[in-house]
């Protein structure tokens, strides 16, 4: 059997999700998938592509790569398939679930059968196995995202572990707290299901399941659900074949975790890993790293990218829609059940007027309306805008630049930032670049000890070239090597440095040494305070927002851009961070930079030597030419 399967790239100019589908569904491309499929994920997908059910990009995307995997099926060549026996059984399971706050079953949405479907009917052709290893869901709060995982969780205990033994299951918490009540809905739904339901009963006893505080286990089988906190550090033993992490988008979660339970299960059958959180604030997280991965796959349907990866994310499509409460069901999608509309809408609008009367409306866009972003009201750059200067590649060598240069203090990075002003399209561009020295003398000389405590995977920043790790005894930055390093990669990439800008108080015997050895570039001393930062700081974050900044895909930069914020006092604002952890180093230096690159296109000798010996100091060739040509008369 094959399928004639048409495949999109969603990055495309002019390719939208919604056009495509009208077009193909008008083609009858969906028909067959019509006929042969009516179960709720199914029926969902149409109806959100059909815009019957108003939903935001991420979930018009996710339903259309159901509906295209559904025809790609039908080819032997596709390893995977849609059993609707597995669809039924959990669906049917679900039916028999109490709610967590009620204690009794309820029906459940259209969109939360859809979860069900997805996560448990993708399975492989070959193994029967659950395509999906990883399940990334995420709702705004209080949208039942908890009664979801708590089925999926007791399900695979109860229905997948029957004939296996010694298999492992987790529930893992930010904290104790979180931990000890996802494990205490567990507890409830295997007490409900033991007293009322004789079936469950005679299973329950027969394999002696018992439940604590901390373990849900069976005296027969062996079998656990283990409590664990994302600070545990049990992960490395732990062989999980269904894991449940809650409240992912905390930063709790930064240590690795995923990594080193991914890697303990490798050969573990049938296994998969349910994410589940609203957006947090802080985007230095695994989490929005996973956002900002499978956003970008979900919108290619003509790769295979991620193929054991669901991506399931009800957010809003803009800030903007912060203001149309009818747009809310995007991130809210329990919304739609009627008896839960007018409580939950007026909860909604009352916890928006409440954080927007108190300055923190980004709490609410945050967690309610599950969009990434700082909730600081006075944070300095949005998550959007850092993202979408993000480009592949861009040539530095043979260009004219800016060099801003911080230098560290011993907990501090040591960073140059290289601004390269350029024209594209016609428009004005700047992109950075940046190098930093990290210090590793407060971390007891240890590199994970610091990424852990900064939250930036620094080995992984210098592998790309983007930093130079502490070698030596002390973990301090050797100032000679920092300078040798600068006066290479200027020469290797034939730069044309137009000024080298820095803090006058860390003037030392470095940055004299490096003018010397650069005799040919103004070096010009920047003081730190408001009056002198106010406008390159303004520039740099309205260029941000217009879109003409780029910059690769360099974590230090990006940790830089998001984790600083404004202080503003009578002379102007510039930037500063919230904790000693939050390095902002690199963006230090870029606005140092910035200060004289943002008159590159229409004063480009700004900032020359002036040499008050020289008549045509601060002149072109040309102008200089001109003079003689032009300026006497005889």
């Amino acid at each position: 059997m094959t399928s004639n399967v048409q495949e999109f790239d969603f990055t495309k100019q002019g390719v939208t999700v919604e056009d495509t589908f009208s077009q193909l569904d008008g083609e009858g491309y969906f028909d067959g998938i019509k006929e042969g499929y009516h179960d709720p994920a199914t029926e969902y997908a149409f109806r959100v592509l059909s815009g019957k059910q108003m939903a935001g990009q991420k979930i018009k995307l996710a339903m259309f790569r159901h509906l295209n995997d559904l025809v790609r099926a039908g080819n032997d060549d596709f390893p995977y398939c849609y059993n609707l026996d597995a669809v039924r059984s959990i669906l049917n399971f679900s039916k028999l679930c109490p709610d967590v706050e009620t204690g009794n079953p309820r029906p459940l949405l259209e969109w939360q059968q859809a979860v069900l479907c997805l996560i448990n009917g993708w399975r492989s052709k070959a193994t029967k196995e659950k395509r999906f290893t990883y399940v990334y869901l995420s709702v705004g709060r209080t949208n039942g995202k908890t009664y979801l995982v708590n089925i999926l969780l007791t399900y695979s205990y109860l229905i997948e572990n029957q004939g296996k033994k010694n298999l492992d299951f987790a529930y893992v918490g930010t904290n104790d707290k979180i931990s000890k009540k996802g494990m205490r809905y567990l507890s409830s739904t295997l007490d409900y299901l033991g007293q009322n339901l004789p079936p469950f009963k005679k299973l329950i006893d027969s394999q002696q399941i018992q439940s604590s505080a901390d373990l849900i286990q069976s005296f027969t089988t062996k079998s656990q659900i283990l409590r664990l906190t994302a600070g545990s550090g049990k992960f490395d033993s732990l062989h999980a074949t269904t894991a449940i992490l809650d409240e992912y988008g905390d930063g709790q979660y930064s240590d690795g975790v995923i990594s080193r339970m991914t890697s303990g299960n490798v050969h573990q059958l049938n296994k998969q890993l349910i994410v589940t959180s609203s957006a947090y604030e802080n985007p230095r997280v695994p989490m929005h790293q996973d956002y900002l991965r499978l956003s970008e796959v979900v919108k290619k349907d003509n790769s295979r990218e991620a193929d054991d990866s669901l991506f399931l994310c009800w957010e809003q499509d803009s800030l903007e829609e912060t203001e149309q409460p009818d747009t809310w069901v995007k991130s809210n999608p329990l919304l739609d059940l009627p008896s839960m509309h007018d409580r939950l809408m007026l909860g909604l609008k009352s916890e928006k007027d409440k954080q927007e009367s108190a300055g923190r409306i980004a709490w609410f866009q945050n967690r309610n309306l599950n969009q990434w972003l700082q909730a600081s009201k006075n944070h300095y750059l949005e998550v959007a805008d850092v993202q979408n200067a993000i480009i592949s590649d861009f040539s530095i060598d043979n260009r004219d630049c800016y060099v801003g240069f911080d230098l560290s203090h011993v907990s501090d990075d040591t960073s140059f930032s290289f601004v390269f002003p350029y024209i594209k399209n016609g428009r004005k561009m700047y992109h950075i670049y940046q190098h930093s020295f990290v210090p590793l003398a407060r971390s007891n000389n240890n590199l994970l000890t610091k990424e852990k405590t900064d939250g930036i995977q620094y080995g992984e920043a210098a592998k790309k070239g983007y930093a130079t790790i502490a070698d030596n005894p002390q973990g301090l930055i050797n100032e000679d090597s920092v300078g040798r390093w600068f006066l290479d990669f200027v020469h290797d990439h034939n730069l044309n440095v137009k000024a080298f800008i820095y803090d006058p108080y860390q003037a030392g015997p470095m940055t004299d040494w490096l003018n010397q050895n650069m005799d040919d570039v103004p070096f010009i001393t920047l003081r730190q305070g408001s009056l002198s930062l106010n406008q390159p700081t303004v520039f740099l974050r309205n260029q941000f927002i217009a879109g003409n900044i780029t910059m690769l895909d360099d974590e230090i930069l990006q940790a830089a851009c998001t984790n600083a914020v404004t202080v503003t006092n009578a002379y102007g604002i510039k930037i500063d961070k919230e904790a000693m952890s939050k390095k902002i180093d690199a963006l230090d230096a870029t606005i140092d930079a910035m200060s004289e690159a943002a008159f590159y296109f229409s004063n480009p000798n700004h900032g020359q030597k002036e040499d008050k010996n020289n008549p045509f100091d601060g002149m072109t060739e040309n102008d200089v030419n001109n003079y003689f040509n032009t300026e006497f008369s005889f």
